[in-house]
């Protein structure tokens, strides 16, 4: 049984979040959506929270949550937030290191008191199981690219949502 649930965006594109007959997902979905985007990304990254908080609603991720980045991240970092965001890019590059993130995350030498400047992508899932991180969206693997898109996928339909060991 499928179950259609609607989603800001494209009417001619709703979402459907399969229901029945499918994985669920145990762990927690994070939605990091850059701040200082344009208004073009911005209804994009709208379209991506909706859909993970359908999917939340649907029953079929135990949590969901999203959280605003800022646009550009210096290291010292320069508020609670962009220490967090910095944290989490540092734990990305610990679990998949920093090439399969090129060119979503962009790192930089900094200038100044900033010893390197991260822009992160305007939209990034990571999927945490146990509080280990077992999804990351978007990043290269093995030559090939997962996308929010597929996160979204797989997120609606059940298919696999882990993509590291």
């Amino acid at each position: 049984m499928l179950r259609g649930l609607d989603a800001a965006g494209d009417e001619a594109d709703p979402v459907v979040v399969k229901v029945a007959d499918r994985r669920t997902f145990e762990g927690t979905v994070s939605v990091y959506l850059r701040a200082g985007v344009t208004a073009v990304v911005a209804d994009r990254q709208a379209r991506v929270r909706d859909t993970a908080e359908q999917v939340a609603a649907a029953g079929v991720v135990d949590a969901v949550e999203v959280v605003e980045w800022p646009e550009r991240l210096r290291d010292p970092p320069e508020s609670a937030v962009a220490a967090d965001a910095l944290g989490l890019y540092d734990e990305f590059i610990d679990a998949v290191e920093a090439e399969p993130l090129v060119p979503f995350f962009e790192t930089r030498s900094g200038t100044g008191t900033a010893d390197r400047v991260v822009d992160p992508p305007a939209v990034c899932v990571a999927y945490r199981v146990d509080g280990e991180l077992a999804g990351l969206y978007p990043r290269w693997r093995d030559g090939h690219h997962d996308s929010i898109e597929d996160c979204l996928r797989a997120l609606c339909t059940g298919e696999r949502l882990r993509n590291l060991p």
